[in-house]
């Protein structure tokens, strides 16, 4: 059987690539796409998520999410994801896909109450709409299967000294986030750090046949340009990890821990995340380590089952 999953995305580059390692998985059912304010601002989010689950040929509604963070102003990363959100791939008309009228958050406390303990959400930006959800149902943690987020740090930011970037963009819903019992994985970047994409990786994948390939290869080629321009290396995979997760969590190893966020937003380290020892259960699963060739064997196996 499937694994229903709700995939929550402020789609930029990184996105746009776990939606492809998402539509493309056999092990997956995508129930629904959420589209919230992130990377860059809401309008564009949802355009490009629309975008690219229409490239894929998916046929499951995309609803809009957050436009905005709970409390502090908006942050964008424009600067990885070119102004668009998605620079690169040219799409022309849809023809399929469409936004639906229900927000976001409206939508996932439906469908998880219409599939209690069966639906696992994929939350890869500001966890904004989860800490909404949340809010609006308390019981929200005992009707999901899991929640699996692509946020924080414990070795330093990407956005501050300390601060992870979804983590820093609003920081309050992190906290509202890891601390309501849900059961809840947390890919930090100590570990999205650690899966790059080398050129020579890229243009194989290149060889690919298909539209999804060509798109995911135009996503990646302005996503690496973007790092080399900022001498950071190879782009890291920090969005698909979280999708590579719930398809095989065997392939990673994993620590359980409590986790607390710095919401002073008169601190210098605001948005921090920091881990805690817990006593017993009800801790944040937080991955380690993972098989880096099946995770890149998934990507590729992702796109040759796309059109």
């Amino acid at each position: 059987m499937k694994q229903k999953v709700i995939l929550d995305v402020d789609t930029g580059l990184d996105d746009a690539a776990a939606l492809f390692l998402a539509a493309g998985a056999e092990e997956l059912e995508i129930v629904a796409v959420i589209a919230t304010a992130g990377n860059v601002g809401l309008d564009k989010t949802v355009e490009n998520t629309l975008n690219v689950i229409e490239t894929t040929g998916l046929s499951c509604p995309v609803f809009a999410g957050s436009a905005k963070p709970l409390i502090r102003q908006p942050v964008e990363a424009g600067d990885f994801h070119g102004e668009s959100g998605l620079d690169g791939p040219v799409f022309g008309k849809r023809v399929i896909q469409e936004l639906q009228e229900e927000d976001g958050v409206s939508a996932m406390i439906r469908l998880v109450k219409r599939h209690p303990g069966e639906i696992t959400i994929i939350s890869v930006g500001p966890l904004t709409d989860l800490a909404h959800a949340l809010r609006r149902e308390p019981a929200l943690p005992s009707l999901v299967k899991e929640i699996v987020v692509m946020s924080g740090s414990f070795s330093g930011g990407n956005v501050t000294k300390d601060a992870e970037f979804n983590a820093y963009a609003d920081p309050e819903a992190a906290a509202i986030v890891f601390s309501s019992g849900a059961p809840l994985v947390m890919l930090t970047l100590d570990i999205t750090r650690t899966v790059t994409l080398s050129r020579e990786r890229l243009d194989f994948l290149r060889t690919i046949e298909g539209r999804s390939a060509e798109v995911f290869s135009q996503c990646m080629d302005t996503y690496m340009a973007n790092y080399e321009a900022k001498k950071f290396g190879w782009p890291q995979m920090h969005d698909p990890l979280c999708v590579a997760y719930v398809i095989d969590r065997s392939r990673f190893s994993a620590e359980d821990r409590r986790v607390v966020v710095d919401i002073d937003p008169a601190s210098p380290s605001y948005g921090m995340t920091s881990r805690e020892a817990i006593d017993g259960e009800g801790g944040v699963i937080i991955p380690t380590d993972v098989d880096r060739p099946w995770f890149w064997e998934m990507v590729e196996r992702s796109l040759r089952n796309l059109p």
